[in-house]
């Protein structure tokens, strides 16, 4: 593929994106989305495909159903609202996409999630330990990380929907063959959730390079850089929906108990596996603290 229709391809399918992921809600056929795309219906699947590396079906579906589970931990709507919210007209139906991705069903997925736990107690200067559970928790462990140079598409909003910026960052890296089996996959994160009205969150969607991009491409990624450093880090093994409970362990327990400064840098994370072929209980995220 040229790379001048490589980029047209991207600037188009990225419309297609952004389509699908404002309107997880309504009825996202096949053929809205080919005109979209400004592509022929009997193309539109093939070049999809080869460019998103996965059929359209197979986001729309994944994507929705990534809604769901937020929607499933984040509020009290009907298992039926939330169906609906996210284009499934009966509950029997959602319900059963929902098991095949998530291995069990919406309640138990919320049951689960929203189970209550032993109240941690606020942290105290003169709290010497804190208890054996809480530490072990999860586990962490140091790394010396070399510099990472990177690119990546801001993204301003609820830190769950940042894979819309990524599906484009890996649509303008395939096109540009910029993916190799070395390329790491992060996110930085500039603000607390829960300090921080969802709509003023602002994070970055990070593919690593060699070296900046020097053509003068249309809608070209940011150059970034996460500076080299020892890392503490923990690995969360689970959906993304559910990566605040190890945020809220790892720096609202941990850290203040460390007796460790975190650098001036926000926490990231590195996505170890593909969400487009692993099932979301399997997925796995280290999350990364730069210390001074």
């Amino acid at each position: 593929m040229k790379q001048s229709t490589g980029n047209d391809y991207r600037r188009r399918l990225c419309k297609v994106i952004d389509y699908v992921y404002d309107n997880l809600d309504k009825d996202l056929d096949v053929n809205k989305l080919a005109d979209i795309a400004a592509m022929s219906p009997y193309h539109f699947h093939r070049i999809y495909r080869k460019v998103a590396d996965e059929t359209i079906n197979a986001t729309v579906r994944r994507l929705r159903l990534q809604k769901a589970a937020s929607e499933l931990i984040r509020t009290d709507h009907s298992l039926l609202t939330i169906a609906k919210s996210v284009s499934y007209t009966s509950l029997e139906a959602f319900s059963r996409a929902f098991h095949k991705r998530y291995e069990e069903t919406p309640s138990k997925y919320r049951a689960r999630f929203k189970q209550p736990s032993a109240p941690i107690e606020s942290f105290k200067a003169d709290i010497p330990h804190i208890a054996q559970e809480q530490r072990n928790m999860f586990d962490v462990e140091f790394i010396d990380l070399e510099k990472q140079g990177l690119i990546g598409y801001e993204h301003q909003g609820d830190y769950l929907e940042i894979g819309q910026a990524f599906e484009k960052l890996f649509m303008f890296a395939g096109t540009h063959n910029l993916v190799t089996d070395k390329t790491r996959s992060f996110g930085i994160y500039y603000n607390d959730p829960g300090s921080v009205d969802k709509s003023e969150l602002r994070s970055h969607a990070c593919l690593t390079v060699e070296a900046p991009i020097t053509d003068t491409i249309e809608e070209q990624p940011e150059y970034l850089e996460i500076p080299a450093g020892r890392c503490a880090t923990v690995v969360f093994k689970g959906p993304y929906s559910e990566l605040e409970k190890p945020y809220d362990w790892f720096f609202g327990k941990w850290l203040p108990q460390s007796g460790m400064e975190a650098s001036n840098f926000p926490p990231f994370e590195e996505y170890l596996n593909d969400p487009k072929n692993t099932p979301p209980s399997e997925l796995l995220t280290r999350i990364y603290c730069l210390i001074s």
